[in-house]
């Protein structure tokens, strides 16, 4: 099941079904990204992150997925269902997100399952992968008191906690509270991996915040398909890009699934990250052993006009649109796909923390990424690939990004 989310390239979308991407604006970015290279997207089926049930942002033409009471809406059901069969047609598997990770306190976990017995119904005959929630751990705005109501769980190894006695003390008190939080919504969406994985056999994900991994939260992570993270916003997380797939590889008990950031640096949040830190994170992610990789843009996820959601930056659609950055990796992806198994030795060279060159061992071929030409000792003989020209060269720039193809496809 894993080996289906092998090599995917795909872009990400969180507002794709709502109102605030029209359809001349779905065609204008899906038809560009399939050109570009992409073969898949990220899509919330339900209510986007950093917004409510009750505004009109969260809202399809034909109303929001469900509203607070937990009434679903059978009209958006219908729309999404169209939504994702056009990308179909385009050649673009679609990666549908339930819910974001507060959301299951809203509704509480008996309806969250009724409304994944929705998306499974309208979906299952598509294509598409299922990633049960975006940030599985997200603060709510409440203590999830509503997880568990009028819902018994009768699982074996998933048990419900009960409210634990607070001692005295405003610190203990805080950590009392935020241990029973995170305990009790570990146990929410492993109790609904549990219902999805037992009603598909497509492959299912969970995305996690920063600092975790999709194994770690839930209790059942023998029951999703890969190990997945969000390594965050910030050049702080630089060197998780590498360092998470290197530790995934080490555990004993992976069993042999993959490995994914769905969510690196967005292109444009908080007005950086742009097309070089782009292909850095790419080409570091698939060299360390990332199964596929996903992209993202400020001004594309939130279908951006400069104001909503600007705390994050003031980029908008039209201005992610004409980047070019995606161009570039999806020719860096198909370079990658056609040089490489997905399989062998890892190897960095590193000076401190900072990380000198990448080089990927595969029967008798070796890809080496180097992020600054100028910083390598050394230079392996070989195909060169210039990733922030897009072009295969046939001798070594003074500076800048360099991949080299050494061995039998060179």
């Amino acid at each position: 099941m894993g080996d289906q989310l092998e090599g995917f390239l795909a872009d990400t979308w969180w507002y794709g079904l709502t109102s605030r991407l029209s359809d001349l604006d779905l065609q204008r970015l899906a038809q560009k990204r399939v050109k570009q290279g992409f073969n898949a997207v990220q899509i919330v089926f339900g209510i986007p992150p950093e917004t409510t049930p009750e505004n009109p942002k969260a809202s399809s033409p034909f109303g929001p997925a469900w509203h607070r009471d937990g009434t679903f809406n059978p009209d958006y059901l219908q729309f999404a269902r169209q939504r994702i069969q056009y990308l179909n047609s385009l050649g673009l598997t679609v990666v549908v997100y339930g819910a974001w990770g507060n959301q299951v306190g809203w509704l509480g976990i008996g309806r969250m399952l009724d409304w994944w017995s929705q998306i499974l119904n309208t979906t299952s005959d598509l294509k598409v992968f299922y990633c049960l929630t975006g940030e599985s751990n997200l603060n709510p705005d409440n203590l999830d008191e509503k997880l568990f109501d009028n819902f018994s769980p009768n699982l074996p190894g998933l048990t419900v906690l009960k409210q634990p006695h607070f001692n005295n003390g405003l610190l203990s008190k805080i950590h009392n509270r935020q241990s029973f939080r995170l305990q009790n919504r570990r146990r929410a969406w492993s109790i609904i991996l549990d219902y999805v994985s037992r009603n598909t056999k497509i492959p299912v994900l969970i995305h996690p915040l920063p600092l975790e991994t999709g194994f770690e939260v839930v209790e059942n992570p023998h029951l999703l398909a890969a190990n997945t993270v969000q390594s965050g916003h910030s050049q702080s997380f630089r060197p998780h890009l590498l360092e998470l797939p290197l530790t995934h590889f080490d555990l004993k008990d992976d069993a042999g699934r993959g490995f994914i950031n769905l969510e690196p640096w967005y292109e444009g949040i908080r007005n950086q990250f742009w097309m070089k830190d782009q292909l850095y994170a790419y080409w570091v992610s698939m060299l360390a052993g990332a199964s596929s990789y996903c992209y993202g843009a400020h001004g594309i996820w939130n279908v951006g006009d400069g104001k909503f959601l600007n705390h994050w930056g003031n980029q908008t659609f039209e201005q992610a649109l004409s980047l070019d950055t995606p161009r570039l990796i999806g020719l860096s992806h198909q370079v990658y796909l056609s040089h490489t198994n997905q399989s062998g030795e890892v190897i960095p060279e590193m000076q401190g923390i900072r990380l000198i060159s990448l080089t990927r061992k595969s029967l008798g071929t070796a890809i080496t990424y180097i992020p600054e030409i100028k910083d390598a000792p050394e230079i392996p003989a070989g195909t060169i690939w210039l990733p922030v020209e897009g072009t295969y060269s046939s001798t070594l720039p003074s500076n800048g990004q360099v991949v080299v193809i050494s061995g039998k496809y060179s």
